[in-house]
């Protein structure tokens, strides 16, 4: 990594945390005046940060790889740390007296130990982290949030019709994938209730392309008996029997 690297990741982090104060803020400001990159990091990094607040995750304090933290102050050029040595503010912070702003203080040693950190755990567990925030909840039809596959006993010959359902407090959710229908030809998604009542979920037109689409009716999965596509002219191409709960 090198030093205008380094120099940018810890600017960056120390946007992050609110601790940018006097020429590390004139720094940070100069940087993303040259790099509006920066401030859109800076603003992803924040995006991320509230959804994980929001997901209610638990931490879990994890050791540094061995040899981590001597490798880091190596590249750093800063005297090795000990991780395990408490790091507490020095007693002329406590008493509120300016900070030294020396490159290689214990505050940007500790930015790019936490960095660093990231990076491995970026390496190792990052799509485990967003498969955490982003897969739906597993459970049988009608677990609310739960992608229910559904099969289609009749649909057009030379089609393809993927599809699930989605149970919310709202209503359902339908989750289509086709490929095959008349390109340019409208068709409507519609979900029967077992009272015979119609609830129109959306539309959509044919492509010479897999169409994907997510789209809402209001009503309830646990009256959802029935999945259809139909043509513009309302005649059923496409139906699916669902599980009734």
């Amino acid at each position: 990594m090198s030093d205008q690297h380094a120099r940018r990741e810890a600017l960056l982090a120390a946007a992050l945390t609110g601790d940018l104060h006097g020429d590390e803020q004139r720094d940070f400001d100069l940087a993303c005046a040259a790099d509006p990159t920066l401030a859109e990091e800076l603003q992803e990094l924040r995006d991320l940060t509230r959804r994980l607040g929001r997901a209610d995750l638990a931490w879990e304090e994890a050791p540094l790889p061995p040899g981590l933290a001597e490798r880091v102050s190596l590249a750093t050029d800063a005297d090795p740390v000990d991780p395990a040595v408490d790091t507490a503010p020095s007693r002329s912070r406590r008493t509120g007296s300016r900070r030294p702003t020396s490159g290689t203080r214990p505050r940007r040693l500790q930015f790019s130990l936490a960095a660093a950190g990231l990076v491995v755990a970026g390496a190792l567990g990052g799509q485990a982290l967003t498969g955490a925030l982003q897969a739906p909840p597993d459970g049988p039809p009608g677990t609310l949030g739960a992608m229910e596959d559904v099969a289609f006993s009749e649909q057009p010959a030379g089609t393809t019709v993927d599809a699930a359902l989605v149970a919310h407090t709202w209503g359902t959710e339908t989750v289509l994938e086709l490929d095959g229908l008349a390109v340019g030809e409208e068709f409507e998604v519609v979900l029967v209730g077992e009272d015979g009542e119609e609830y129109l979920s959306g539309t959509f037109l044919g492509a010479d392309r897999t169409v994907t689409c997510r789209m809402n009716a209001a009503v309830l999965r646990e009256d959802v008996s029935q999945l259809q596509i139909r043509d513009g002219g309302g005649a059923v191409v496409a139906v699916s029997d669902v599980v009734v709960l």
